[in-house]
């Protein structure tokens, strides 16, 4: 499932329209989340991924938002949402689904209108979010079944973040070839459209088709159950 994160840095401009928030989420801390929000960064951009908490208020969530928009990164990314409570936010369920967010500048009487072309993330442990951010989200689920997944050993790669560092080039070469491979193929849809991002998932799911990828979209009735 994580895979359908991967391209759309590489493809945004093919997109149009919004693009779902990945919510990458696990049982229990020290599961992942973070080092796998921070790889699909790497390989992006070359650089781990700036985070921020998402603020308690609707009015400083708006505020964040606007801000971050402002500063034109491609990612970003909600790190550790509030598990004790429901999640729900009409400024990042608007945000979600906007081509453009017209908000007023901090501290001015302007207002700003900005391109929604960052690829979303958020982390978090058992999530209670709200039917209407649920819809906008892509279910991410790591469970390494077992306590303590901190004091897990025995990786392939012990240093995941400096080996794909060490190696984004191959890396990006390889998603370029996948993007590649879909191109060459007659940019073929994927049968399923998610509503709000039909161009995404089109897209996206039309790459990951011919890649010989399965999978996508197909856990999306488990996360709204759970958030019904």
């Amino acid at each position: 499932v994580q895979t359908c994160a991967l391209p759309i840095s590489f493809i945004r401009r093919m997109i149009s329209g919004p693009t779902p928030m990945h919510l990458i989420e696990a049982p229990t801390m020290g599961s992942g989340k973070g080092l796998l929000a921070n790889l699909i960064s790497i390989l992006a951009t070359g650089a781990a991924c700036d985070s921020r908490t998402l603020p308690e208020s609707e009015d400083e969530i708006r505020k964040m938002l606007t801000a971050e928009l402002m500063r034109g990164r491609s990612i970003i990314l909600l790190d550790n949402a509030n598990d004790r409570k429901q999640l729900h936010s009409s400024s990042l369920a608007s945000v979600l689904t906007s081509f453009r967010w017209t908000d007023r500048k901090l501290g001015e009487s302007v207002m700003a209108s900005l391109p929604n072309n960052a690829l979303w993330l958020m982390t978090a442990n058992n999530p209670n979010l709200h039917l209407e951010l649920t819809r906008r989200c892509i279910r991410v689920r790591i469970d390494p079944r077992v306590d303590r997944p901190w004091k897990r050993t025995g990786f392939k790669h012990p240093d995941l973040a400096g080996w794909a560092k060490e190696n984004r080039a191959e890396l990006v070469r390889a998603m370029l070839t996948l993007i590649s491979a879909w191109m060459a193929a007659g940019k073929p849809s994927h049968s399923v459209r998610l509503g709000s991002f039909e161009t995404w998932s089109v897209t996206v799911g039309g790459i990951l088709d011919v890649a010989g990828i399965s999978g996508f979209l197909t856990s999306l009735d488990q996360l709204y159950e759970a958030a019904d």
